[in-house]
């Protein structure tokens, strides 16, 4: 006698179900005519009976993924698809869906990536909302049209990589690659203003020129300039860590930016620079040194008085017969 009572319970509430899918499915197509979801990525519509945790949906939604309709299993429940979230996407996923569930958001609308059958990841846009509840506000069926967006989430990407690039570009000296002249101050605005904010604790700047680079050009062409400029550059990023900036400011002159390096240090690296330069092999029997001016921020100055100083500790040493770094 119980287990006829089971039965009938379990005929009833799958009965139930069916009639909950029903009633969504025609609704659905009442409405059908009068929208058209023929969009691009469309993967149709899915339904979710929520006491039964049955979702009934669009295959295109498991084909997208890679799994043909063999592969789903009988019955198909909400833990199918939100097994396969990316991590990191999880807990926001989840926590969009406790919230529309429990009525305090009108929809559930959110974006995620999904992990394929190759181990891939597309990217979904999915919304829905509750449109049966219980009495007692309880979700009964819910009932929502899902998207794959992953081309259009790649074109974006490579659109925001390439303004990057574009803007980076715009940034630097063609010839050089390093900072132009404008940016490179921006830099050392920059820098200083840290020092105030508690960011750097001091910063340190070479003013660094080519000899003679005037000269150079009269005796040998303005394209053994050229190289001269960019094989200094090339010294410059090879000696330089990470932290530090560099930027063109005119012709062969260079700043260095060195933030959190105290002048003895920054001296150091000014004669790395002017030793390796020296030390190079050129197009032509040219004698090439440089010069190089380096100071510290004092905290009573300003980014110009702090630029002067070195530039004038460069000019110092151009007097004095070049081809040394100097500090104060």
């Amino acid at each position: 006698m119980m287990d006829e009572q089971q039965e009938l319970q379990q005929l009833k509430e799958e009965l139930e179900t069916v009639k909950r899918l029903n009633r969504e499915l025609l609704t659905n197509q009442e409405n059908q005519d009068s929208l058209d979801f023929g969009w691009t990525g469309n993967l149709g519509h899915w339904y979710w009976d929520f006491p039964a945790n049955k979702v009934t949906f669009n295959p295109m939604k498991a084909t997208a993924l890679g799994f043909t309709k063999e592969e789903l299993p009988e019955t198909v429940d909400f833990q199918f698809f939100t097994e396969r979230l990316h991590p990191d996407d999880y807990e926001r996923v989840m926590d969009a869906m406790r919230d529309h569930l429990a009525g305090t958001s009108p929809v559930w609308e959110v974006k995620y990536r999904i992990r394929a059958k190759d181990g891939s990841y597309k990217t979904y846009y999915d919304r829905g909302k509750v449109t049966q509840r219980a009495e007692d506000g309880r979700p009964l069926f819910l009932s929502g049209i899902v998207f794959d967006i992953s081309k259009h989430e790649q074109e974006k990407e490579d659109l925001l990589r390439k303004n990057k690039e574009w803007e980076n570009q715009s940034k630097r000296d063609p010839m050089t690659g390093l900072y132009n002249r404008s940016n490179i101050l921006v830099k050392l605005g920059q820098t200083v203003s840290r020092i105030s904010s508690g960011k750097h604790s001091t910063v340190s700047l070479i003013v660094f020129d080519i000899d003679n680079l005037v000269h150079q050009n009269s005796l040998f062409g303005p394209l053994f300039g050229d190289q001269l400029i960019k094989q200094a550059a090339e010294v410059i990023k090879e000696t330089l860590a990470d932290t530090h900036i560099a930027g063109v400011f005119a012709g062969g002159k260079f700043l260095i930016i060195l933030p959190d390096v105290a002048r003895k240090e920054a001296l150091h690296v000014a004669e790395a620079i002017r030793k390796k330069f020296a030390g190079l092999e050129f197009s032509e029997p040219a004698e090439v040194t440089s010069s190089a001016g380096v100071a510290e921020y004092l905290p009573s100055e300003t980014v110009s008085q702090f630029f002067n100083r070195a530039d004038r500790l460069l000019n110092k040493v151009k007097s004095n017969g070049k081809n040394q770094a100097i500090s104060e």
